[in-house]
């Protein structure tokens, strides 16, 4: 099998999974969340919630009804995220830009179809809570970190 085609394939299956795995999530959370409105400790440091996050990250801008704007946004970097694997030429660089794909088109789903994100992921230490977060959150973070030190390799490479 040629590469370009294991590369399709990787990104295919990646972001195919992200989406599935993150809008079905999404979906036992909504079903559920009466029960979650107060959050459901999963062990210390761990509640599920339910938050409806109309705005960008950790709900910033929540208040100016731009959810709609945003899911389309989401749909015009995706384009720009899948120019990007195509022109990439390492596994690793594919696997995390199907990643931040994935989690662009899980997110801009919802905000399109519902005008909101639903947020369930709440972590806390003592009083302290991190903003609540879902699966397409955490794949956007752990491909995006991870690409971001890519670039930053790459340049200390080319710089020794």
């Amino acid at each position: 099998m040629q590469f370009r085609n294991i590369k399709f394939f990787i990104f295919f299956v990646i972001s195919f999974l992200t989406i599935t795995l993150d809008q079905l999530s999404k979906f036992l959370v909504a079903k559920n969340k009466y029960e979650l409105l107060s959050g459901i400790k999963i062990f210390s440091g761990l509640n599920f919630v339910y938050v409806e996050n109309q705005g960008i990250s950790f709900g910033i801008f929540s208040n100016l009804n731009i959810s709609f704007y945003l899911g389309i946004l989401s749909f015009i970097i995706s384009f720009y995220i899948f120019y990007l694997i195509f022109l990439s030429k390492k596994v690793i660089e594919f696997t995390c830009l199907s990643l931040i794909l994935g989690g662009a088109i899980g997110n801009g789903l919802d905000r399109v179809l519902k005008g909101y994100v639903i947020d369930f992921v709440d972590i806390y230490y003592k009083d302290f809570h991190w903003p609540a977060f879902n699966l397409a959150d955490s794949c956007i973070t752990i491909g995006g970190l991870t690409y971001i030190w890519l670039i930053f390799y790459k340049k200390s490479e080319q710089n020794s």
